[in-house]
């Protein structure tokens, strides 16, 4: 049996229930961030058929996410848990779909288990993995359609480049990664191309078919949505540039945080370059591993790519968000593993005495701390690392409030409309503070007011807003962060002199 599935495959094996280990602790130990709690929503109002079109929600992202969630609702029920699902299996899958496309671009065993293992470890991967957002899906979408094309499938690798832009928009990124991925195939027939953009097409459609029903029910284009809340795409400034690019390189270095892993790239990428642009009869330090090979080929494509998509990131006024850097986790583990590689045959034919396994188990070394920390929340990437805490408790109790009971919100609208939904309260937004006293004032005699305050704002604007007319605030309920700080406060609102 050990000798049939042979060591890389039961290497496999561990690095997928390494990575499953990994990414439960910050899944099960953090709340949902804003963005999560409102997938969570779109799951709920499709699952019991109340607005299965998502006509009435604010959509701004494509659908194949919130039905994904709504199936894992109606299947295992409610919970935070089932909301994050597709995302927790999304990243565990990404472990042997690298492991796979590495192999397949570069035939070698050794490099796609270095592949498998940084993006099993990668702190970036572990805390994203934990959560609900749609980048984890759209990767690997993506990612299974370039393992699709090396292999000679570029009718399935159009549909799974499809299905990453019917995840998020940014998906678009992954159709030319997986035209160069087929261009590279040694064995590319000339419908390839036309089959894979056919096929990507036909999801495309499909994806717009949904958002023209919804519009034609009165609902905005996600597609719309999603351009204005970006503010509109536009080429950035001048003097935006040294901030973004700080922005950028600060957020990228928790991609592996290990020193290391960083100087390996840091250093590894030019080499790459280099080696597979020479002119001849200039010798490379890697001269005589792969140069003017198709192995040279792709390195040059992964690096334009990573590249391009850098480029485009920085000078287009995206904003500087964590999850954005998510699709390059792959893309810089297949080229980690082939430095590191190449690295290792170098050392191995001047030396003869490096074995590949001590490049493997140098990476484990660098790479354990950091996995470490991440399933430990200990980065400021990916979901809530503390934020939010509490916010379940807040939620139970306005949940056993009376029915009619009104709970005015102005930042937890998201959180609200998931943790609360199908409650006997009433929310109500409230812009202002005196937009909150009159409403208060014209109909506070009737059902009982709460409003909560997270512990980042502050209530004193309001309180001087109701005291004008005539009414306070009550604490009922105050939650704690796992550090011991205050998270939120819940207030009940009351006449003055009822106090």
């Amino acid at each position: 049996m050990v000798r049939r599935w042979g060591r890389a495959r039961w290497a496999m094996v561990v690095f997928l229930l390494l990575a499953w280990a990994l990414r439960l602790p910050p899944l099960l130990d953090n709340r949902f961030h804003p963005d999560e709690a409102l997938y969570g929503y779109w799951g709920l109002l499709i699952g019991p058929g109340q607005d299965p079109w998502l006509v009435a929600a604010p959509v701004y992202k494509p659908p194949l996410l919130p039905y994904l969630i709504a199936g894992a609702q109606a299947l295992l029920g409610n919970h935070e848990f089932t909301v994050r699902l597709p995302g927790l299996a999304a990243g565990v899958l990404t472990v042997p779909l690298v492991a796979a496309l590495a192999h397949s671009l570069y035939r070698d065993r050794g490099g796609a288990m270095a592949a498998a293992a940084s993006v099993a470890l990668s702190p970036f991967a572990i805390l994203f993995s934990a959560t609900a957002f749609t980048d984890p899906l759209m990767v690997v979408m993506g990612l299974a359609a370039c393992v699709a094309a090396a292999r000679g499938r570029p009718a399935r690798a159009g549909l799974l480049a499809g299905l990453a832009l019917a995840t998020k928009q940014t998906g678009l990124v992954w159709l030319p990664l997986v035209a160069l991925v087929q261009i590279s195939n040694p064995k590319i027939k000339p419908r390839a191309i036309p089959l894979i953009i056919g096929h990507w097409s036909l999801v495309i459609l499909l994806v717009f078919a949904w958002d023209a029903m919804r519009v034609a029910q009165g609902a905005e284009s996600f597609w719309r949505m999603g351009v204005t809340g970006y503010g509109g795409l536009r080429l950035i400034w001048p003097q935006e540039l040294w901030a973004r690019l700080r922005g950028w390189a600060g957020l990228m270095r928790y991609i592996f945080v290990s020193p290391v892993v960083n100087g390996a790239l840091l250093l590894g990428l030019p080499l790459l370059i280099w080696n597979s642009i020479q002119i001849p009869n200039i010798k490379s330090p890697l001269s005589n591993l792969g140069c003017y090979t198709r192995e040279s080929l792709v390195d040059l494509f992964l690096i334009f790519f990573l590249l391009t998509y850098l480029f485009l990131h920085w000078l287009l006024a995206f904003p500087v968000w964590d999850r954005y850097l998510l699709s390059l986790v792959p893309v810089l583990a297949i080229l980690l593993a082939r430095v590191l590689v190449l690295l290792a045959s170098y050392i191995r034919s001047t030396t003869r005495n490096l074995p590949l396994f001590i490049v493997h188990c140098s990476l484990l070394v660098s790479l354990a701390l950091p996995a470490w920390n991440a399933s430990h929340s200990r980065y400021p990437v990916g979901g809530d690392h503390g934020a939010y805490d509490g916010i379940e408790k807040v939620a139970a109790f306005l949940r056993e409030l009376p029915a009619g009971a009104v709970v005015y919100q102005h930042w937890l609208g998201w959180q609200y409309a998931y943790y609360l939904f199908g409650g006997p309260v009433c929310l109500a937004y409230w812009p202002t503070p005196a937009w909150l006293a009159r409403d208060v004032q014209a109909f506070g005699a009737g059902d009982p007011r709460y409003i909560t305050f997270p512990s980042w704002e502050q209530s004193a604007r309001v309180k001087s807003a109701l005291a004008g007319a005539g009414y306070g605030l009550e604490s009922v309920l105050t939650t704690t962060r796992r550090d011991g700080t205050r998270s939120f406060t819940v207030y009940h609102i009351q006449a003055l002199e009822d106090q």
